[in-house]
């Protein structure tokens, strides 16, 4: 892979020598522009929130190994992890940090892309995208803290299912899909299992490798 002077480089963020045509393009492109490498610029949020991601993916398989999800077996879950298991502490500390961290970073890495006026044509798509993953980024947080199966997050399930079915017509199934029926005591339920460990990492894996491919698509990570 070459690196071009910004002098070499045409004025057009969209010559084609810049440009991925395809997606395995995108693994190896030939050409980068310079600035698209200043870590100044980029904060490299975009990848430190990548990297929570694979934090994340690893170390909860490793949880779901040990996890139940319900009413009465969540929180003793957690106490197992916490206590019993080799390591659990540690796998559990993992996953709660990196799940922070990757908040922060993809907030942040939104306040950069509007500081510097990255989301404007032809990257609107873009940042759609990223707008996505961060409401992603949020719901998997908020539902992870929900399978702690405390009495604290049967509170917030609670006010959570309350909320989603305000929405005139279709809150109520809704909430039941994306909460199931959670007690006041614990806020673990099987559908936000489901939604934390599968359909929302899922969802948000296939988003971005979308968005990295079309950050080159795009051409780079360059100012307009």
């Amino acid at each position: 892979m070459n690196v071009r002077n910004e002098e070499d480089a045409t004025p057009n963020l969209m010559d084609k020598s810049i440009r991925q045509s395809t997606f395995f393009d995108h693994i190896r492109p030939r050409f980068l522009p310079e600035s698209a490498l200043n870590i100044l610029y980029t904060v490299c949020l975009g990848g430190l929130s990548a990297l929570s991601f694979i934090v994340l993916a690893i170390t909860g398989l490793l949880l779901m190994f040990h996890y139940q999800p319900g009413e009465n077996t969540a929180f003793n879950s957690m106490l197992n992890l916490s206590s019993v298991i080799p390591y659990g502490a540690l796998i559990r500390n993992w996953h709660y940090w990196a799940g922070q961290i990757m908040v922060i970073t993809v907030t942040l890495h939104m306040i950069r892309v509007v500081w510097t006026h990255s989301y404007k044509p032809p990257r609107q798509l873009n940042w759609f995208v990223g707008v996505g993953l961060l409401l992603l980024t949020l719901f998997m947080d908020f539902s992870g803290y929900l399978l702690r199966g405390s009495q604290e997050s049967g509170a917030a399930a609670n006010i959570a299912v309350h909320i989603a079915e305000l929405i005139p017509g279709i809150g109520t199934p809704i909430s039941r899909i994306l909460f199931g029926q959670p007690s006041p005591l614990s806020g673990s339920t099987l559908m936000v299992y489901v939604w934390h460990c599968l359909g929302l990492p899922t969802i948000a894996f296939w988003l971005q490798l979308y968005h990295f491919w079309r950050i080159r698509r795009d051409g780079g990570i360059r100012p307009l």
